[in-house]
């Protein structure tokens, strides 16, 4: 008999120790709250960019990904080249730019800076890339030939980290060009 009530005591202890930390599970910390609404806001302040920087050019043809990447078709491959895939070698020719009012324009980077024969860039298309994020998505709605202007917010660029030039949280253009796809 005591080693019932004890068990029950023991186990009824548990269930109330534990009590706590079930009803904790459904509830955000102050912290990861904080992370989330900054991040949102982000995305609205990206968003809020990319379409100040394409009304002040006059662009009408953009299409929006559901990533929130913007592609603005400059040059159509030819539609018998297939779209690119992850895993894909991809050859591109690009300058990247920023969009912000103060800075529009302005290069940071490009492809002819490289010192390479071809002045390109060549990386295979995918999460390992060592390329930004946004450089993959927007790739995969690209075929060999295309030439895009491609808007990507910051949370599919640099983040919050700063990159040379480029400031944390920025969102970015290129121009990009695809050379060749193997």
């Amino acid at each position: 008999m005591m080693k019932r009530f004890s068990l029950i005591l023991s186990l009824l202890a548990l269930g109330l120790g534990a009590t706590p930390t079930l009803t904790s599970c459904n509830k955000e910390s102050s912290f990861v709250k904080q992370q989330r609404e900054f991040d949102e806001a982000q995305k609205q302040r990206d968003e809020t960019a990319i379409q100040a920087y394409l009304t002040r050019h006059a662009i009408t043809n953009a299409q929006r990904l559901e990533s929130g990447i913007y592609l603005v078709p400059v040059t159509d491959g030819a539609t018998t080249n297939p779209l690119i895939v992850a895993g894909q070698t991809v050859k591109v020719n690009y300058v990247g730019r920023f969009i912000s009012e103060a800075l529009d324009g302005q290069v940071f980077d490009a492809s002819s800076n490289n010192r390479t024969a071809c002045g390109c860039l060549s990386f295979v298309n995918g999460p390992n890339s060592g390329l930004i994020t946004g450089w993959s998505t927007a790739t995969l709605q690209m075929r060999k030939g295309d030439r895009k202007l491609i808007l990507i917010p910051s949370s599919l660029a640099y983040q919050g980290q700063s990159s040379g030039a480029i400031p944390a949280y920025t969102p970015l253009l290129f121009d990009m060009e695809i050379l060749d796809v193997q």
